[in-house]
């Protein structure tokens, strides 16, 4: 377990002057799967102005989304970024989701060479993130609505990774993020390209919250969902903001010079796919990840149950309220 140095370090330097005239409003224990990178900006940037409200954010990188909801789960943890659907579902968990942080966006890019259409991947490999991963569930609905059995489904973590390999020829089709596929495609388009898909509203990843927490501490969640939604509707305005509000409160210093300048071209791709909802995806979200993941086979219709079940809107309704949001 490793406490990520960008909200514990670095955000109490870089805001120390506004936090120390900050009415203290109460802390927030994160569990994150993943350490952060430049695409997780309006998250970090929502995190700063809630620490300068008053607001102080713990953020602990763990291995995976299921140690993060067991975290929380535990007590250990107040509030998750990741995917809680199946958890809250089979272990009846007194957590629910808050806020869409993002959709899915995965490209299914393959090897045209090899494989010119889904139809042409039955009984063959397919390459997700990891078992249980948004990649994972999507490969598994096209299987259905392409009529066609995948061999197998095999797990390579993180998308840059996946590209290394189909470059080498290792793998022959997978899913990939905005920025990966774009790289892939590029280096060869005669050779790689990307299958159609359909567009749709489930979520890449969301806030979860124990209930008990949110019960005791309304005003810091408020806060903090205030502030994702000013950041998410900020990126959707102008995709330039996230990389002038990471220079001004001096957010992922370690970042690469090639990294920094694709930030802004990131961020520009992100919006005109709708990835970050500027309203934190509410009942649309939610009813939209329970289709998903009963079509994948995830929850059962007998055993879902609903909206209710899954999510606690009423966070987001007040801080929706709070800023305007419509």
């Amino acid at each position: 377990m490793k406490l990520l140095n960008i909200v514990g370090i670095a955000l109490g330097v870089a805001l120390t002057g506004g936090a120390a005239h900050a009415q203290n409003v109460g802390k927030i224990r994160i569990a994150e799967a993943d350490s952060f990178s430049a695409e997780d900006l309006p998250q970090l940037i929502a995190y700063a102005r809630a620490k300068q409200r008053g607001v102080e954010i713990q953020a602990t990188a763990l291995k995976s989304d299921d140690i993060a909801f067991q975290s929380v789960l535990n007590g250990q943890m107040d509030m998750g970024v990741g995917d809680s659907y199946e958890a809250i579902n089979n272990l009846k968990a007194p957590i629910r989701n808050i806020y869409q942080i993002r959709k899915l966006a995965y490209v299914p890019v393959v090897d045209k060479t090899v494989y010119p259409d889904w139809k042409s991947l039955n009984g063959q490999t397919f390459v997700v993130h990891s078992r249980g991963s948004g990649t994972e569930t999507m490969a598994q609905i096209m299987e259905k609505k392409s009529g066609i059995k995948f061999d197998k489904i095999s797990y390579v973590p993180g998308s840059e990774v996946r590209v290394v390999a189909m470059q080498r020829g290792n793998i022959k089709a997978t899913y990939l993020d905005l920025t990966s596929s774009k790289v892939l495609i590029d280096s060869d388009p005669k050779r790689f390209g990307a299958l159609p898909v359909q567009d749709q509203d489930a979520s890449d990843s969301t806030f979860y919250v124990s209930t008990k927490f949110a019960e005791a501490n309304p005003r810091a969640v408020q806060i903090l969902l205030e502030e994702l939604l000013k950041a998410a509707k900020a990126t959707a305005a102008d995709p330039s903001w996230p990389a002038a509000q990471r220079k001004e409160l001096k957010l992922l210093p370690d970042l690469a010079d090639k990294e920094v300048a694709e930030i802004t071209p990131y961020f520009t791709r992100a919006v005109a796919a709708g990835i970050f909802p500027v309203d934190g995806g509410g009942k649309t979200a939610a009813q939209a990840d329970v289709d998903f993941l009963s079509l994948a086979g995830k929850l059962k219709s007998e055993t879902s149950g609903g909206l209710d079940a899954y999510w606690d809107f009423k966070p987001l309704e007040a801080a929706s309220k709070a800023v305007g949001a419509k």
